[in-house]
């Protein structure tokens, strides 16, 4: 009897594991077929693709990938969502911080009932704050700005990247502030010196999730900018794609130099992305 339970144990294991992978290189297939036929329709030439959208590229070209960045303006629109996706993350990143770190391990009076206050603005969809926010950027002089792109998003994400900052900062232990303090550090230097380089993995991965919302924004772009020179990379595309609906390739390479940005960064900060998504999954 017993050795008919041994003998069944590496049967169920196995056929979990393969259960497993089967599930995990399915789901990878299901998710990289729409990436590799966008990028090898941007690389093809149209009437080879309407003949066959599926077929492996015989002949590659740079051909649509040169005239989406030339006549569909792509190059400014890749610069504009540069310029108004760099201080939007930067900006992030250091207010996130110091408040993360106020809310976190500071003590003073009605800390978490602010921090509480503040949560709400997770709940209150853009949508919501069209109508003001228009408005109040017409009265600054910023409409058709880079910066009426980048300002309303401080307070957009503002909410949700100080509670995760927060989250990391309290797992920090309290006895390194006491080290710091005994050693003559003030909050400051506690905070810069001791406290940020421990939480590179959050602010990677903050910087992954920010990047990503800022570069993929299209509904303040739209609601800002109606000057075809302030547009950024997805609002840029989306009259691309009406200008140039029938031919395909030449959409796919708009979409492959607009995807393209996305993919470096989280290339670049991969490791440490997953670092800091998983930090706080484990307790030692």
């Amino acid at each position: 009897m017993i050795m008919k339970e041994r003998k069944k144990y590496p049967v169920r294991k196995l056929v979990k594991q393969i259960f497993t992978y089967a599930v995990l290189i399915a789901t990878f297939f299901i998710s990289i077929l729409p990436l590799y036929w966008m990028w090898q329709a941007a690389l093809v030439p149209t009437d080879r693709l309407n003949m066959d959208p599926f077929a492996l590229p015989v002949k590659i070209t740079f051909d649509n990938i040169i005239k989406a960045w030339t006549v569909g303006k792509m190059s400014t629109y890749m610069i504009n969502s540069v310029l108004v996706a760099v201080p939007r993350v930067a900006g992030v990143l250091i207010l996130s911080s110091l408040a993360g770190y106020a809310f976190g391990k500071l003590k003073f009076w009605g800390r978490d009932k602010i921090f509480s206050f503040m949560l709400f603005g997770m709940m209150i969809p853009v949508q919501a704050m069209v109508i003001p926010l228009y408005y109040n950027l017409q009265n600054l002089g910023l409409i058709n700005t880079r910066w009426a792109m980048v300002i309303p998003y401080f307070g957009l994400s503002m909410p949700f990247a100080i509670f995760m900052m927060r989250a990391f900062f309290k797992d920090l232990p309290e006895e390194l502030i006491e080290s710091a303090s005994i050693d003559g550090c003030n909050e400051f230097t506690t905070f810069y010196y001791i406290m940020m380089p421990l939480i590179k993995p959050a602010l990677s991965a903050l910087l992954v999730f920010e990047f990503m919302w800022s570069w993929n924004d299209m509904f303040i772009p739209m609601l800002v900018v109606y000057n075809d020179s302030a547009r950024t990379l997805p609002l840029g595309l989306m009259f691309f794609f009406g200008k140039y609906t029938v031919d395909h390739s030449l959409v796919a390479a708009g979409v492959t130099i607009c995807t393209l940005p996305v993919v470096i960064v989280y290339t670049l900060f991969q490791k440490s992305f997953i670092t800091g998504i998983t930090a706080g999954a484990v307790k030692g």
